[in-house]
């Protein structure tokens, strides 16, 4: 910090050029299908190619000269994804380090440690959502190669990280709220009780927030002993259940009731054992258990953040699965590829299941408009929405203050939001049996 501000933006700069540079190199490696052409392969490294070539951004502009071979303009994105990374860093930085524009009104600024903090994991996360959104749009597929490094990391930042999660208000007391219109807390005697809107407490300057109040999974409010550490264990049982259905959703598997449902038992299970995968998942399982058990037993902070972290990762799977499932036994056909189940694991591991929640709701919006734009040139009514999470989740983070304050008496409803959620599943189910009738009405 004690560096002029355009001297950190200009090393922002390099070193965002850099991460682009990384970021083409994820997409050329990490696609389902190899790309004809690379710097980074073996033929591109037979192809006379200079070290320029291997300069971020300027690179692309020399290989211009293999258009005859490789194809016009092939060197156009992977330019634009560095320049795009080299100038975003930098305004991500000034955002959030020098504008500080996380921290909202009535929201003390914290250390520059923990702003940098916060920056340091929001610009990871960029990168992971950029390798699988070009990566969805080239093949409408996001890989595992992708989203397990991207969880992985999440969670390891967690750990060690506890203050790099999202900035939130002074925490509501741990009752739930009953909404009369008067909006009384539930649990205070009646000749005590009196009229609370989670709003005031977030503008309130005499409980204005502090440096150590964060998202939790308990957000808005106060974090329950129960799910602490040691000697908690209902915590370690959460953190546990969590960690392992994001390690069954990633096993090898297929459910095939077409022949019935005692051979469908049959090929799932003999899918499971032969396949390679499922070993590795297995140790990765048992690894993962005794990290999460050793940070149960650290407590503190660290164990409060990793919990949370847990939560948003199994909440964003959940969700998307669920829809996935709904949508398909719906409309008779796959709703939503599975890859957008672990991206959406991959964006709640980052930053918890209240934002994935919002990220989700907010992403069709991008998705409709771009979707009808392709549908009318193209014909094409199948459109990659990982892209679309990814953005979603882009404007969660920048736009937290306004959303978070928005949102707020949502989530200050506690369990009751259960229960909304459930009507919006069965809104969302009628919606799709009215559009699979109308499709099927249109092709008569």
């Amino acid at each position: 910090m004690e560096l002029p501000f355009p001297v950190r933006a200009g090393l922002l700069f390099v070193l965002g050029a850099a991460l682009g540079a990384a970021v083409n190199w994820a997409v050329y490696a990490l696609a389902w299908k190899p790309r004809p052409f690379s710097p980074w392969d073996a033929a591109g490294r037979r192809s006379a190619l200079l070290r320029r070539d291997f300069l971020p951004i300027l690179g692309w502009w020399f290989l211009r000269r293999k258009e005859a071979t490789l194809g016009r303009g092939f060197w156009l994105r992977p330019m634009l994804v560095e320049i795009l990374s080299a100038v975003g860093l930098p305004l991500l930085y000034w955002w959030e380090v020098e504008s500080r524009g996380l921290w909202g009104e009535g929201l003390s600024s914290p250390d520059a440690a923990t702003l940098h903090c916060v920056f340091f994991k929001h610009a990871i996360l960029m990168a992971f959502m950029l390798v699988a959104s070009l990566i969805d749009v080239d093949e409408q597929i996001i890989p595992d190669s992708v989203t397990i490094p991207g969880t992985l990391i999440a969670l390891l930042l967690a750990a060690i990280l506890p203050a790099s999660h999202l900035p939130v208000g002074p925490a509501l007391p741990s009752y739930a709220l009953i909404l009369d219109g008067s909006r009384r807390l539930e649990g205070l005697p009646p000749s005590s009780q009196a009229t609370f809107d989670p709003l005031d407490a977030w503008h309130s300057p005499k409980n204005s927030g502090t440096a150590g109040e964060f998202l939790t999974l308990s957000s808005p409010f106060i974090w329950p002993k129960s799910l602490g550490g040691q000697p908690h264990g209902r915590g370690a049982l959460v953190g546990l259940f969590c960690w392992w259905l994001w390690i069954f959703a990633l096993l090898p598997r297929r459910w095939y009731v077409r022949k019935g449902w005692r051979k469908a038992f049959v090929y799932f299970w003999a899918r499971l054992f032969r396949s390679r995968v499922t070993g590795g998942l297995l140790v990765l399982g048992i690894v993962g258990s005794a990290l999460i058990l050793f940070v149960w037993i650290w407590g503190g902070a660290a164990w409060q953040s990793l919990l949370s972290a847990l939560v948003g990762m199994a909440a964003g799977a959940a969700l998307v699965w669920l829809i996935r499932i709904v949508g398909s036994l719906v409309l008779d056909r796959e709703a939503m590829g599975f890859g957008d189940v672990t991206l959406m694991a991959t964006l709640g591991a980052f930053l918890g299941w209240q934002p994935a929640i919002i990220l989700f709701f907010l992403s069709p919006f991008a998705g409709l408009a771009v979707g009808l734009l392709i549908w009318l040139m193209h014909g094409r009514t199948e459109i990659p929405f990982g892209p679309f999470l990814c953005l979603a989740a882009a404007a969660t983070v920048i736009f937290w203050p306004g959303l978070w304050a928005w949102t707020l008496p949502v989530f200050a409803l506690g369990p009751l939001l259960m229960l909304v959620a459930a009507v919006c599943i069965v809104l969302f189910t009628l919606l799709l049996m009215v559009l699979r009738l109308v499709r099927e009405r249109l092709l008569l």
